[in-house]
């Protein structure tokens, strides 16, 4: 008899289905570097120059599929039976039931009936940030028959069944989102929520903390629909290392937005990041790399390598230029860079940001950035802007943190942090769109999303 487990927990009793439904089973066929030394997450600052256009290129746009009632992360799988006449309301209605299922299994299925109907298999999704946790859809027609909408099992095609303690099968007589586990079914309480913080100084840096969200992620959000996104300077590359050395306190999210907004991942649940190239087409427009690299090349000539310098090419991307600027000159860099992408009729935002001596300016696309990012992210994903809440500790978080979502500042926030949260809630902003939390780095999350009723 196999146990369906995560961590040692018996997620309900496999068992094969009556006889009645077995011979209904048929068998499926299954730019790297953290930023360190010198330089320090810190104040930021914008400045916006204009760039000649180059032919776009054209890349299929992202697609993403979300409940009526919660948004999702990744276009589902979804079976969509007895469709023939669509209603509103009453018998003819489309109801949808989301299930979520955490186990061991490679590779899950739900062999299930709609509304009495033929038995049918469906495989389930993997949950990027889910760990064990999978999900599927199934849209129904309701009838009057008397049957379940839903009468299923899960079975991992390989012989190995999970079925009520109590025996029989699954059935779910409403709609609605539903956790199957313990041999049983629960319905899931709570709103979805798109989560997406800062990494270091914020998810990051306490690993109680970072682990008291993890799980908090788990047990509640994850089955809500939630989507957990991490918005840092770091590259891919960085991330996964970091994700290596934390794998035991640190949850891994759903969508990786990388270099300063100049990235955006997605994690497929398998262990895999897929570029998302909808972003990459809008990143493209019009942006001139060589045009900013020369203007980027023009100021290191004039400020000179003990003033200034390129990044290592790990931090460069094709739509990010980064430099090391002497706090002493960035000013007269910033103009001279400004002066020389207008005499190419070309346009970028420069992004400065750090503490100390030594600054990073970052030359980026019109529409890369924090924010930018964020809303593109959101409104793939189907969230609305009071779902959606953004967390962070420094100045260059400050973009996101301003945008018409919801905000969280951590309690350990820097200094130039502060000051804007001062300046913003004196200029009317209200703790119902941004909280500043007393605790720090990933309790302080927690903290605010309690605040706001997702937890």
């Amino acid at each position: 008899m196999h146990h369906a487990s995560v961590g040692g927990e018996n997620w309900g009793i496999a068992r094969r289905p009556s006889a009645k439904h077995r011979s209904a089973f048929s068998k499926s066929k299954s730019c790297l570097g953290v930023r360190r030394g010198p330089f320090r997450e810190g104040a930021l600052r914008v400045h916006s120059q204009r760039l000649s256009p180059r032919p776009q290129r054209m890349f299929p746009a992202q697609a993403a599929q979300s409940d009526a009632s919660s948004p999702e992360l990744e276009a589902e799988n979804v079976a969509t039976p007895l469709l023939s006449q669509i209603g509103s309301e009453g018998v003819g209605a489309v109801k949808n039931i989301t299930l979520h299922y955490s186990t061991g299994w490679n590779n899950t299925f739900l062999h299930y009936s709609a509304c009495g109907g033929d038995w049918r298999d469906l495989p389930l999704t993997r949950i990027g940030s889910g760990h064990h946790w999978c999900k599927a859809k199934v849209e129904v027609q309701g009838n009057d028959n008397g049957s379940p909408l839903l009468e299923f099992v899960m079975t991992n095609n390989e012989g190995e069944w999970d079925k009520p303690l109590a025996g029989g099968n699954y059935e779910i007589r409403k709609p609605g989102r539903f956790i199957v586990k313990h041999g049983d079914i629960e319905d899931v309480i709570g709103k979805p929520v798109m989560v997406v913080s800062d990494l270091d100084g914020t998810m990051v840096g306490d690993d109680e903390a970072t682990k008291a969200f993890k799980n908090f992620w788990q047990k509640q959000a994850v089955v809500r629909g939630s989507v957990l996104v991490y918005s840092t300077g770091r590259s891919l590359q960085s991330f996964q290392e970091l994700l290596r050395e934390k794998r035991h306190c640190l949850n891994v999210p759903d969508v990786l937005v990388s270099s300063v907004g100049t990235k955006i991942y997605l994690n497929n649940g398998q262990g895999e990041w897929q570029e998302d190239q909808g972003w990459v087409a809008t990143l493209d427009r019009d942006w001139n790399l060589n045009a900013v690299r020369e203007a980027a090349y023009s100021a290191l000539a004039e400020a000179g390598t003990d003033n200034m310098h390129f990044r290592p090419p790990e931090e460069q991307n094709e739509h990010k230029v980064t430099c090391g600027v002497n706090v002493s000159v960035l000013d007269k860099v910033v103009a001279h860079i400004q002066k020389a992408l207008d005499a190419n009729n070309a346009k970028a935002k420069l992004i400065s940001s750090g503490m100390g001596e030594w600054r990073y300016l970052d030359l980026v696309s019109n529409q890369a950035g924090k924010l930018e990012s964020l809303d593109y992210v959101r409104k793939s994903y189907g969230f609305d802007k009071e779902s959606t809440i953004a967390c962070g500790d420094s100045g260059n978080d400050i973009l996101m943190l301003s945008g018409k979502n919801r905000a969280i500042v951590v309690g350990n926030a820097q200094p130039d942090l502060k000051d804007w949260v001062e300046t913003q809630l004196g200029n009317g902003d209200s703790p119902s769109r941004l909280w500043v939390a007393t605790k720090h780095e990933a309790y302080g999350i927690l903290e605010g999303l309690q605040h706001f009723g997702f937890k």
